[in-house]
């Protein structure tokens, strides 16, 4: 009896300390600023707000890391700042800011947020310190502390069965000419430290077999070119980033629904695409965007879009206000 008494008694003390047990503290910035920024300043972040879906040319020296710890910004709108702290793939940041996806949950985020097609929103810039060995992730979980203290944001994620366009191989088992597997041998490949406070001289890219590819990894960037048409490439990434960053890559009047992944393929890829997007010139009027980037879709990369319904992942925004003092 008393043995059964002490074992219980043992349980009970078990329990009551696991319940006790302290959770972790969350992740914080050591200094931070927040600032409405002031009309015309020039846009600028040290640390890539992306989650890789980059639709500018990206420099060779671009680190894409946390700075030694030091994350400035500014002036940019709150949306950049919530895509970079919870890294919203390029479907969820276009659903986010416009709400344009039909049969899908609205953002319930402001129009100071984000904005609209033709007008834009209000822009903060935001200058904080971290420990020099914070590594970007980390980084984004800090931000999503300081969004919740200074901007009081609330979010939680809705997941929604969507009209989708599926990413498929045109023909099982075959790759275009422009898609191919990641060698190995590619001197981007190698780790790059996320945590130095000096700068780490970044190995020069190897040329690849699929033409001018952005000098970073893990990104899908625009590619200078003197061509005319749009020029994009992506070196050692996922086709899943490939697919959620199509609809911002080609512009929503082309791919109105969110894209995923369904080719099959796994590891990491290089590619290269062209395509004609002409909404301003003389032939204007006879463009068709649509069949333009298909087209490229099938030719180049081996692959194309079938519509479909998928499970998406939607954030959604239950309350925000502009920012408290410093």
């Amino acid at each position: 009896m008393r043995r059964t008494l002490a074992i219980v008694c043992l349980l009970v003390s078990s329990s009551a300390f696991a319940q006790s047990a302290p959770s972790p503290a969350p992740l914080v910035f050591d200094v931070a600023s927040v600032r409405p920024s002031k009309p015309g300043s020039p846009q600028h972040n040290n640390v890539p707000l992306d989650a890789g879906n980059v639709y500018a040319s990206i420099n060779p020296d671009d680190a894409r890391s946390a700075s030694g710890g030091l994350f400035i910004a500014t002036h940019q709108a709150l949306w950049r700042y919530i895509s970079f702290a919870y890294k919203l793939s390029g479907t969820q940041e276009i659903a986010l800011r416009f709400n344009f996806f039909s049969g899908t949950p609205k953002s319930g985020a402001p129009f100071w947020v984000t904005g609209s097609f033709d007008a834009a929103p209000e822009f903060f810039d935001i200058s904080a310190r971290a420990p020099t060995d914070t590594s970007i992730d980390q980084m984004r979980l800090m931000m999503q502390a300081l969004l919740a203290d200074r901007f009081h944001l609330v979010i939680h994620y809705v997941s929604a069965d969507a009209p989708v366009f599926a990413l498929v191989l045109a023909k099982p088992g075959v790759t275009g000419p422009n898609l191919k597997p990641h060698p190995r041998s590619d001197a981007c490949a190698v780790s790059m430290p996320d945590q130095s406070s000096a700068p780490v001289p970044r190995p020069a890219a190897t040329p690849s077999s699929v033409g001018d590819l952005p000098p970073v990894c893990g990104v899908i960037a625009h590619v200078p070119s003197s061509a005319p048409g749009q020029h994009y490439g992506g070196r050692a990434f996922p086709l899943s980033l490939l697919a959620t960053s199509v609809p911002t890559m080609t512009g929503l009047a082309v791919m109105p629904r969110p894209v995923v992944d369904e080719t099959g393929l796994s590891g990491l890829y290089d590619f290269t695409l062209t395509w004609r997007h002409d909404p301003t010139g003389e032939d204007a009027a006879v463009a068709d965007n649509t069949a333009n980037f298909r087209d490229a879709l099938k030719i180049q990369l081996g692959l194309e879009l079938k519509p479909s319904h998928a499970p998406i992942s939607f954030l959604i925004v239950d309350h925000v206000e502009r920012p408290s003092e410093n």
